[in-house]
C-alpha cells in the first residue's frame, strides 16, 4: 500500500529530470560530437582518401622499415582525426621488431599542449611508464642509466622538429627515422645549427630518412600537407 503522502511527492521527483532531460536534447551537438564530427567535410574527405592508400598497401620487403613506418602513418592518421596534426611515431625494439610504444601528435585535443607533438608523446608513454631511476653510485654493480637506450629504435613519419630532436637526444635513443622531409621546420637537416652541447651528447647518432617505400613517404608527406607553410617546394629545390 502505497503511503497517501509519498504520492503528492512523486511529481517532486520526476518534474526535475523530465526539465533536464528536455534541455539536454536541444544542447549544440557540437558539444556532444567526438573531434572527428567536427572537422569539415573538406578535411574529412581528403583524409578519406588517404585512408583508402593506406588500406591497401603492405610492408615491402625490399624496404626494411616499411612495417615502422606504417604504424607511424596509422597514428598520423589518428592525430589529424582529433583535429591534432597529422604525425606519429613509434618505438622499436631493434632485435625483435617489437613496437614497444606508438604516439601521436595531441597538440590540440582534447586541450592545447604546446609540448605534445608526436615524438613527445611518445616519450612521454614510454618514459612514464618505465620509470627508470638513475643510480646515485655509478661505481655501484647495479647502477642504472635511464638515457641507457640500447637497441631501441625511434621512428617518426615526419622529421623532428628542434623540440622534438632535443628531446630525442636527451632521452638517449642513438636511432632515428623519418618518412617525410619537413623542409621549414626539420632539424635534422639543421643539425650543425645545434648548440655545442646537445651536439656533443648527439654523437655517434644515426638520424636519416627511413629506408621505406616511396608511396609510404608520400602518404606521411600528404598527412602532414595541411602544416606546410607557403614556399615549400622552392625551399626543397634550393636543397636539392
Amino acid at each position: 500500500m502505497v503511503d497517501s503522502n509519498m504520492k503528492h511527492h512523486f511529481p517532486c521527483l520526476w518534474l526535475p529530470k523530465a526539465f533536464l532531460l528536455l534541455s539536454l536534447l536541444f544542447l549544440p551537438a557540437c558539444l556532444h560530437a567526438p573531434g572527428e564530427a567536427q572537422l569539415p567535410a573538406a578535411r574529412l574527405n581528403y583524409l578519406d582518401t588517404i585512408q583508402k592508400d593506406m588500406d591497401v598497401l603492405v610492408p615491402d620487403p625490399r624496404h626494411p622499415d616499411d612495417p615502422f613506418v606504417l604504424v607511424t602513418l596509422r597514428e598520423a592518421m589518428t592525430g589529424a582525426r582529433e583535429r591534432n596534426g597529422g604525425i606519429g611515431a613509434c618505438l622499436v625494439r631493434e632485435a625483435t621488431g617489437e613496437v614497444v610504444e606508438r604516439g601521436h601528435n595531441r597538440q590540440y585535443e582534447p586541450y592545447f599542449r604546446s609540448d605534445l607533438h608526436a615524438e613527445m608523446d611518445l616519450l612521454d608513454r614510454f618514459e612514464e611508464r618505465m620509470r627508470l631511476a638513475r643510480s646515485r653510485n655509478p661505481g655501484d654493480p647495479t647502477y642504472t642509466d635511464p638515457r641507457a637506450a640500447t637497441g631501441l629504435v625511434l621512428y617518426t613519419s615526419v622529421e623532428p622538429c628542434p623540440m622534438c630532436l632535443t628531446r630525442i637526444i636527451n632521452s638517449g635513443i642513438k636511432k632515428v627515422y623519418y618518412a617525410a622531409p619537413d623542409i621549414n621546420g626539420g632539424m635534422v637537416r639543421r643539425f650543425d645549427g645545434l648548440p655545442p652541447f646537445w651536439k656533443s651528447m648527439a654523437e655517434g647518432m644515426v638520424l636519416e630518412p627511413a629506408r621505406c617505400s616511396p608511396a609510404l613517404s608520400e602518404i606521411a608527406a600528404r598527412l602532414f600537407r595541411p602544416m606546410h607553410v607557403p614556399g615549400a617546394k622552392r625551399l626543397e629545390a634550393q636543397s636539392k
